[in-house]
C-alpha cells in the first residue's frame, strides 16, 4: 500500500502459513512474529484486488459522494417554495444550504482521521445511515427550525463520504492510476450539485412539491447505506492485518501474532484526540503546501455554491425566465466539467503516467500541477465572458458559452488540488483532506450568504468580474509549487519525497 510500512514483503514462514504470517527477522529475538503481507501478490492486500473489484469499490465511493453532493444544493431549487410556505426571508432559507456545508466543515476532521484508526468501511456505513435518517425530518418537518437542524446533520454525517474517499482511493489504487479514480469522484462532487437544481426545479414545479426533493435524497442515501453495509470491504491495511493477527491468536495457531501497528483497541481516547483529531489543524498551520492549495481550492468550492444563487438572479430575476427553464443554463457548467474531466483523464493516462515511468515508477506530485495551471487560466476567461454578456439585451447564449470554460477551470483546479494533496501526503491523506475540507466547506457555506448582496449591489457583470480578478490572483499558487514544490516538501516531516 502506498505510504504504508507494511507494503514491503518480508521473509515468510512455511508455505502452509505463508498466506497469513510473515516473520520480521528483527523481532525473532523477542520470540514474536509480525503479521504482514505474505508477498507482493498477497490477495488480501487491497492493492492486489482485481481491476473490476477496484472499479466497483470506487463506484461505491463515487455514489456516496453523488448522494451527498446532490443533497447539498437541491435545497436551493426549492428556496421560493419554502420561503412562501414558512413566510420567511430569502437569507433564512439560504441557511439550508449554508448549514449543510457547515456540517460538511465540522465533521471531516473527525471522520477522516478516525478512519485511519478504525478503518474505512464502518465510518462510511455509519455516516450514510445517519445521513439517510436526517433526510426524513427535512422532508416532513412542520417548522423551519426542524428543517435547518436536519440539514446541518445531513451535511455532518454525509461528509463521511467526502472525508474518507481520499484514503479509500489510496488504499486500492497505485499512484499512477488513482488520478483517474479521483477524477471520477471529484466529477460527482462538481457535477452533482450542478445537476441538482435542474432536478429540484422540475420536481418542485410538479405535483410532487418541494418536499419530494428531500425524499429523493433519503431514498438515494438508503441505497448508499446498503451498498456500504453489504458491498464495501475494509481496505485499510492495518485493519486487515490486525484482523489477520487476531484470527491467528484466537485459533491458537500463533498465540503471539501481532502487527507493527499493535492492537488498535488499546489506544487511549487522549491519544486518538491528539493524533487523529488535532493533526488536521496542525498540518494546516505547519504545511505551506496544504495551506495555500486549500485556500485556492476553497475559493473554487465557494464559487461552485455561489452559482446556485447567482444563476437564479441572472436568469430568473433579470432575464425573467421560468423556474424550470432558468435552471437549464447550469448545463453549460456541466459540459465544462465533463470536458475538464476528459482532459484530466487524458493527462493522467499519458503525461503523468509517462512521468512516473521516466522516474522509475516513483511518483512526482508536481507533475499534477500543469493541468491545474491551465484550469486556473481558463477560469477567469469564462467568468469574464459570463459577466460581460449578462445584460438582458445581450443574447443568453454568451453566458452559457462563458459557463463552459468556467466549469472546465473550476473542475481542473479542484481535482488536481485533490490529486496533489493525496500524492504529497499519501500516508496521512485523510488527515490532510480532513483539514482541507474543514476550511473549504466554510467557504462553500459563506459564499451563498453574501452572494445575493454582492450580485444585487454590483450587478451580475461586476460581481462576476470581481471573482474573475480574484481567480487571476490565485494563478501563481500552482506555478510556485511546480517550480519549488520538491524543495518545500523536503522541509516537511509529513510529506513524501520521491524525486
Amino acid at each position: 500500500m502506498s505510504g504504508s510500512p507494511l507494503s514491503e514483503p518480508s521473509e515468510t514462514l512455511d508455505p502452509a502459513r505463508a498466506a497469513a504470517v510473515a516473520v520480521n527477522p528483527e523481532n525473532k529475538q523477542n520470540g514474536g512474529a509480525y503479521v504482514t503481507w505474505s508477498g507482493l501478490d498477497d490477495r488480501d492486500n487491497p492493492q492486489n484486488y482485481s481491476i473490476p473489484r477496484k472499479i466497483f469499490i470506487t463506484f461505491i465511493w463515487v455514489y456516496g459522494n453523488l448522494v451527498v453532493a446532490i443533497a447539498s444544493s437541491i435545497w436551493s431549487s426549492c428556496a421560493a417554495a419554502i420561503r412562501e410556505e414558512f413566510h420567511t426571508s430569502n437569507i433564512i432559507v439560504t441557511l439550508g444550504v449554508s448549514l449543510f456545508l457547515v456540517g460538511y466543515a465540522l465533521a471531516p476532521p473527525i471522520w477522516g482521521p478516525l478512519s485511519e484508526r478504525f478503518g474505512r468501511k464502518w465510518p462510511m456505513t455509519l455516516g450514510m445511515f445517519l445521513y439517510t435518517v436526517f433526510c426524513i425530518p427535512a422532508a416532513v418537518g412542520t417548522n423551519l427550525e426542524t428543517l435547518l437542524i436536519a440539514r446541518f446533520f445531513q451535511g455532518a454525517f454525509g461528509s463521511a463520504a467526502l472525508a474518507l474517499v481520499g484514503g479509500g482511493i489510496v488504499d486500492i489504487w497505485s499512484p499512477a492510476h488513482r488520478g483517474v479514480a479521483v477524477a471520477a469522484c471529484i466529477g460527482t462532487i462538481f457535477g452533482s450539485p450542478i445537476l441538482a437544481p435542474i432536478i429540484g426545479n422540475f420536481v418542485e414545479e410538479s405535483y410532487l412539491g418541494w418536499r419530494w426533493t428531500q425524499w429523493i435524497s433519503c431514498i438515494m442515501g438508503g441505497c448508499g447505506f446498503f451498498l456500504c453495509l453489504f458491498c464495501l470491504p475494509e481496505t485499510l491495511a492495518p485493519m486487515i492485518l490486525n484482523a489477520r493477527a487476531l484470527k491467528l491468536r484466537k485459533s491458537g495457531e500463533d498465540p503471539d501474532a501481532r502487527t507493527a501497528y499493535g492492537n488498535t483497541k488499546q489506544a487511549s481516547l487522549a491519544s486518538i484526540v491528539r493524533i487523529y483529531l488535532v493533526r488536521p489543524f496542525k498540518l494546516l498551520a505547519t504545511e505551506p503546501i496544504l495551506l495555500l492549495v486549500t485556500i485556492y481550492q476553497s475559493f473554487i468550492y465557494g464559487m461552485l455554491y455561489l452559482v446556485f444563487v447567482s444563476y437564479p438572479i441572472a436568469f430568473r430575476e433579470i432575464r425573467g425566465w421560468a423556474p424550470g427553464i432558468s435552471a437549464l443554463p447550469f448545463l453549460g457548467l456541466m459540459v465544462g466539467v465533463l470536458i475538464g474531466a476528459a482532459f484530466v483523464v487524458w493527462h493522467t493516462k499519458t503525461r503523468f503516467t509517462a512521468a512516473v515511468q521516466a522516474s522509475g515508477g516513483r511518483i512526482v506530485p508536481e507533475q499534477r500541477l500543469p493541468l491545474m495551471i491551465v484550469g486556473g487560466c481558463l477560469l477567469p476567461v469564462g467568468l469574464f465572458i459570463f459577466a460581460w454578456t449578462s445584460h438582458p439585451t445581450t443574447h443568453w447564449a454568451g453566458m452559457v458559452v462563458g459557463s463552459i470554460p468556467t466549469g472546465m477551470g473550476m473542475y481542473m483546479v479542484f481535482v488536481q488540488c485533490f490529486n496533489y494533496l493525496i500524492d504529497v501526503y499519501a500516508p496521512i491523506a485523510n488527515s490532510a483532506i480532513g483539514g482541507n475540507t474543514f476550511i473549504r466547506s466554510f467557504f462553500g457555506a459563506g459564499f451563498p450568504l453574501f452572494g445575493p448582496y454582492m450580485y444585487h449591489n454590483l450587478g451580475v457583470d461586476w460581481a462576476t468580474s470581481t471573482l474573475g480578478f480574484i481567480s487571476i490572483a490565485m494563478i501563481p499558487i500552482p506555478i510556485l509549487f511546480y517550480k519549488y514544490g520538491y524543495r518545500i516538501r523536503s522541509w516537511s516531516k509529513n510529506s513524501i519525497n520521491t524525486v
